[in-house]
Formats: C-alpha cells, sequence, structure tokens
C-alpha cells in the first residue's frame, strides 16, 4: 500500500528527485543538469536558473548533495545520504505506478462524458508519447544490459503487450456483441 515516501512527504520536488538522478550518474555542474532537463521537458515544462539552483541549494542543506569548486566551476555530487534517499524512491517506484494508474482510471470514471471526450484525444497523444517512451527504454537497454538480460527484458515487455492487446479485443467485442 502507498504511504507517504521521501517524493509523497515533500522530502524532495520533482525537480530535486531529477537532479538527484543526474548525479547518480556522477558529478556534474548546475547547467549540465539545466541543459539536460530543458532538452527532455521542451515544450512542457521550462526549468529555469531560478529554480534549479535554489533547488541544489536545498538538497546541499540536507546533506544529499556535496558542491566542490573545478576550474571556477561548482561541481555537484551526490553524497551517501543522497544515495540511501534515491534507493528509498527505487523500491516505492512500481507502487507509485500502480497508483497513477488507477488515480487516472478512477478521475476518468467519475468525469462527466462531455469532458471525458476531450480526455480521450489526451490519451490518443499520450500513446503516443508512451512509444516514443518505449523505444528510448530499448536503447537503454541496449546501452545497459547483456543480451540473454535484454532479450528477457524484451520478451516480458512482449508479454505485457500482448495482454494489453488481448484485453482491447475482448472490449471491443463487448462493444460490438452490444450493438
Amino acid at each position: 500500500m502507498l504511504r507517504a515516501g521521501p517524493l509523497a512527504s515533500g522530502a524532495v520536488s520533482p525537480l530535486q528527485f531529477l537532479l538527484l538522478l543526474q548525479l547518480d550518474k556522477g558529478p556534474k555542474y548546475g547547467y549540465e543538469m539545466l541543459k539536460f532537463l530543458r532538452d527532455e521537458f521542451e515544450g512542457v515544462w521550462e526549468v529555469r536558473t531560478g529554480s534549479l539552483y535554489p533547488a541544489l541549494r536545498s538538497l546541499e542543506s540536507r546533506g544529499f548533495v556535496e558542491t566542490a569548486m573545478k576550474d571556477e566551476t561548482e561541481f555537484y555530487t551526490l553524497t551517501p545520504s543522497g544515495e540511501d534517499l534515491l534507493n528509498s524512491f527505487s523500491e516505492r517506484i512500481e507502487l507509485r505506478s500502480k497508483f497513477t494508474n488507477r488515480f487516472f482510471r478512477a478521475m476518468f470514471k467519475l468525469m462527466p462524458p462531455n469532458i471525458r471526450s476531450g480526455v480521450l484525444e489526451i490519451f490518443r497523444k499520450l500513446s503516443e508519447d508512451d512509444m516514443d517512451f518505449y523505444s528510448a527504454q530499448m536503447d537503454l537497454l541496449n546501452e545497459s544490459m547483456d543480451k540473454e538480460s535484454m532479450l528477457e527484458c524484451l520478451d516480458e515487455v512482449k508479454s505485457i503487450m500482448e495482454t494489453r492487446l488481448e484485453m482491447i479485443e475482448r472490449v471491443r467485442q463487448k462493444i460490438e456483441e452490444g450493438s
């Protein structure tokens, strides 16, 4: 069951969480992290320096991040406390995903029909983004997994997709039978 965790309780903001994840890959300077976020969220969210640097300072003041000067540039590094915080997130990510799915399902059920039709269009667009997400995940698999593990993971994703397609087909059949 999902209870308040580090992200939900306000221990770190979503921006700070993304910064911690970047630092998990190694030391970085602020502009490097800013550029990554701007590229990833282009057209959806514009991260500003006025948000990024205070977020980093807050993480530093709480012991999750350390700052060091290198060639007159501040580099940020994840501390052991920051690593522990990230580990606590990774343990909860599946539960958070389930919560998000159920939240949207409940929200959709409660919506009036006139609003629901507009939301369906949004979901269609999100489905296209979802395919981009899966494509990006496959690229990451190529970079970080051995062949056997990658094939096992792909088989699992394929099974999930097949299950979804079967569910869609059952819903289609119910609709056709009801017409």
